[in-house]
């Protein structure tokens, strides 16, 4: 990591060192995510935040100035209401000569002037009216990404302005309110939870009918059988009762 000021590494000097495939032991850079919010829905209202100098911005600057603006974008409009973007990359590679540090360190190494040096970071390179953040938004939040990007703009090592344009968004734009959209998603999901738990239920329900219909086949099958061993009682009494009258005619 740089150890110096960072403004020893502010002012563009010599050529741009960028040609990493030359190089080892780059550090990486800081930048989480180039853009963040909503990334699907246009907005009508854009603003930028343009430096004023030509400077070079190191990695860390723009990972503290992104990480101030979208934790303002994501309390005061909500990540639904917005879209930012970071326009810049750190491509320049920062170049170091590192020398002992201490009591009597100049005794000790005093080093040769104009040492190429090893990376010790990155750098993006900016010129006077270029952007650096982008954040798109409705018109009813435009003070409060205006602020955001001021508060962003302070981590920056140059001057910076803002710069609002009205885009042109294709269909009809509409306004969130987030009370509608609230009460839209708990219905969805409590009639997505109803229909999970419908056919839970039909399964639940289907083998209660099976075995309710093969309880019934079984009492049918039991009836059958019990009326069929009945029937053969019923002709021996016939039988019985038709012998006595054969003897009968027989005595006379």
């Amino acid at each position: 990591m740089v150890r110096k000021p960072a403004k020893m590494y502010r002012n563009i000097s010599k050529r741009a060192y960028t040609r990493r495939e030359y190089m080892g032991g780059v550090p990486g850079s800081k930048i989480v995510q180039f853009e963040m919010g909503n990334l699907v829905q246009e907005f009508p209202t854009q603003v930028d935040l343009l430096v004023e100098e030509a400077c070079q911005i190191r990695h860390s600057s723009l990972e503290a100035a992104r990480v101030s603006v979208n934790r303002r974008l994501m309390k005061d409009v909500g990540r639904a209401n917005f879209r930012f973007k970071v326009r810049v990359f750190p491509h320049h590679v920062l170049r170091e000569n590192k020398q002992a540090t201490g009591a009597g360190a100049d005794r000790v190494s005093e080093g040769m002037r104009l040492a190429f040096g090893k990376a010790v970071g990155t750098a993006a390179r900016v010129m006077p009216g270029q952007m650096v953040f982008t954040v798109f938004s409705y018109p009813q939040y435009l003070e409060k990404v205006k602020d955001a990007l001021r508060h962003g703009g302070h981590k920056l090592p140059s001057p910076s302005h803002m710069k609002v344009s009205t885009l042109k968004v294709s269909g009809k734009i509409v306004a969130p309110k987030f009370a509608e959209d609230k009460a839209a998603k708990i219905a969805a999901a409590a009639a997505a939870a109803a229909a999970a738990e419908a056919p839970a239920e039909t399964a639940a329900e289907a083998p209660k009918e099976a075995e309710a219909a093969a309880k019934g086949k079984e009492a049918a099958k039991g009836k059958e059988a019990a009326g069929k061993g009945a029937a053969p009682p019923a002709k021996a009494e016939e039988k019985k009762g038709a012998e006595p009258a054969k003897g009968g005619k027989g005595k006379k």
